[in-house]
């Protein structure tokens, strides 16, 4: 509806436009009879007559006034059409199409985000989403504007001459065969730009993001150089685009030049031998010069059109993307879930031909704790993120409490599992907010209870506000641990029946580690709890260790049952025991020196 207002008002425009340059003829056609009376008497459009005794400037002076009035009201509507436009395309389209994009992404499963830069991502929510903006305020909309120039100059144009119409617009095919060869070029020049502007950005990212480990190597220089060399990469290829485009418009000017002179020509012979009139010449030539500013625009709309192309196809990459991960259609409903986990011949890779995990079948009990160990790369992460369906196996499947993950409600199944994950990620909000990250609505005491439970409390009553102190940007104005157990305290505030911890003490000192330890205990009592950690003090507190190599299960029992085994988690135990009696006599050697 909006979008038929828009071309309903530029079509009055249009229309104005016409009747102005039909009576500024006219007014040209009553000075030249005045003149010469030789000439024919002009004529009047839509079979007006004026008053007899009205002489040749009374008649002008009407016209005149007639023609003002049109301008005015031409100037009116063009206002309304500007901001007609500015409201679909800006006020409605741009907003929408971004909050669509944003509510794609978070419904993409994680390999999704494995085949996609943070930086590509960022730019489709951001310039493309604009890109698609220019397809239909620069492209579609003045295109159909154009077509209607086209269809409402031609009109009146054919009615007055059709043989000096077509000498008008001979050129037509020529701009036709320029613009398709212009457009040919333009798209992979395009391409390779926003492809550029991608890794542009996220090294500016990563640059932002890593300033502590440039600065720390004092590699500034190279970061310099290498953003450098990407930002020319960037100019390299915006500038083929600019010499596409400078090549094109002067050409197509050109031709628009041709069309007039063709109107001079036979049109000022179509005058002398009596069969135009002096005003319609002046109106043909007004209309052409009204069509030409049409044309002109063509180079960018065309220019427009291959660069929106590209970004609203990244675009509609992302909105026509299936999401993999997916609630079903009738799921199970449990009113909560016990905790009883089950991995059945369970296999899966990220990418095909290559498997992170081999046919793994085991099974947890409800309120068990199982430990996983395994070298780095060995799938204890990938078989955490398979139980809240993070990924769905390749083959076999898990099951919780006897029902298989993939016939739960996915929102239901999430808020039963809470995640801890290696890599902290803390929001730019204040630490009680962060802790109700996945319960909103819950108590300041609650809030507190879980900051306890994960011994964060202490830590956050030193801070400046409190519980309302405010994080910064990756809340780096906190360490590593504290981070930690800021995680584990949004977790733990949840009540989930199963409780991932992916080697939550991995960024933790000795001592913060032993006050953690007994938190763990008492948050995992209840609930089933898997826990990735390479500690043995740790590993010897769980009901069952699972032992990963290469994917599959190597080792599986409990800590007394595999201690004294021929395996992995036997070595684990020897290096400990080394490194602990071997560190202080180093120690002490290091203080004597």
């Amino acid at each position: 509806m909006r979008c038929c207002a828009v071309l309903a008002l530029q079509l009055c425009v249009l229309i104005l436009t016409v009747l102005a340059l039909g009576w500024s003829g006219v007014a040209m056609d009553v000075v030249h009879h005045a003149l010469v009376p030789t000439v024919a008497a002009p004529r009047f459009p839509f079979g007006l007559t004026p008053p007899a005794h009205w002489s040749p400037v009374e008649l002008v002076i009407a016209i005149a006034l007639a023609v003002v009035a049109l301008g005015m009201t031409r100037a009116v509507l063009s206002y309304a059409y500007t901001i007609a436009v500015a409201e679909l395309v800006q006020g409605r389209l741009v907003p929408k199409v971004r909050a669509q994009i944003y509510e794609k992404l978070q419904q993409l499963s994680f390999r999704f985000y494995d085949r996609h830069a943070s930086g590509s991502l960022l730019n489709r929510v951001t310039s493309d989403v604009q890109y698609l903006r220019s397809f239909v305020d620069m492209v579609l909309i003045q295109a159909l504007v154009m077509l209607l120039a086209l269809g409402v100059y031609g009109m009146y144009m054919l009615s007055k001459h059709a043989l000096l119409t077509l000498v008008c617009l001979a050129t037509t095919p020529g701009l036709w065969f320029l613009t398709t060869r212009f457009s040919r070029r333009v798209i992979p020049a395009h391409d390779r730009s926003r492809e550029r502007l991608d890794e542009l950005i996220l090294g500016v990212s990563e640059t932002v993001h890593g300033v502590q480990v440039i600065k720390g190597f004092a590699a500034e220089s190279a970061a310099l150089s290498e953003l450098a060399r990407k930002n020319e990469s960037v100019r390299d290829s915006q500038r083929e685009i600019f010499k596409a485009v400078s090549r094109y418009t002067p050409t197509v000017d050109l031709l628009i030049q041709g069309n007039l002179v063709a109107l001079l020509v036979y049109g000022g012979l179509l005058v002398v031998w009596g069969r135009l009139t002096l005003g319609d010449l002046v109106v043909f030539a007004g209309l052409l010069q009204q069509f030409s500013t049409h044309v002109t625009t063509l180079s960018t709309i065309v220019n427009t059109l291959q660069e929106s192309m590209v970004g609203a196809r990244r675009v509609f990459e992302v909105l026509d993307t299936p999401a993999e991960i997916v609630s079903p259609t009738e799921p199970q409903r449990v009113e909560r879930l016990r905790g009883h986990v089950r991995f059945e011949g369970v296999s899966f890779g990220y990418a095909e031909g290559r498997r992170a995990l081999t046919e793994l079948t085991f099974e947890a009990e409800p309120g068990e704790l199982i430990a996983l160990y395994g070298a780095a790369g060995s799938g204890k992460s990938t078989l955490l993120s398979l139980i809240p369906r993070f990924y769905d196996p390749d083959s076999g499947k898990v099951t919780i409490d006897g029902i298989d993950v993939r016939a739960l409600e996915l929102g239901a199944l999430r808020r039963s599992v809470a995640v801890v994950f290696q890599e902290t990620f803390l929001f730019s909000h204040t630490v009680a907010a962060n802790i109700a990250f996945g319960k909103p609505d819950a108590s300041f005491e609650d809030i507190e209870r879980a900051a306890r439970l994960a011994s964060a409390h202490e830590f956050i009553e030193r801070l400046p506000d409190g519980y309302q102190t405010v994080l910064g940007e990756l809340a780096t104005n906190l360490s590593g641990g504290q981070r930690q157990r800021l995680a584990l305290a949004r977790a733990l505030l949840t009540d989930p029946s199963i409780l991932l911890l992916d080697d939550p003490t991995a960024a933790l000192d000795a001592e913060t580690t032993r006050e953690i330890l007994a938190s763990l205990t008492s948050a995992s009592r209840g609930r089933t709890t898997f826990m990735v950690t390479h500690r043995p003090a740790l590993l010897r507190r769980a009901d069952r260790i699972i032992v990963l190599e290469q994917g599959r299960i190597a080792q599986l029992g409990t800590h007394s049952e595999i201690a004294h085994l021929p395996g992995p988690y036997r070595d684990l135990l020897r290096l400990h025991a080394r490194d602990h009696h071997e560190l202080p006599p180093l120690a002490a050697e290091g203080r004597a020196g």
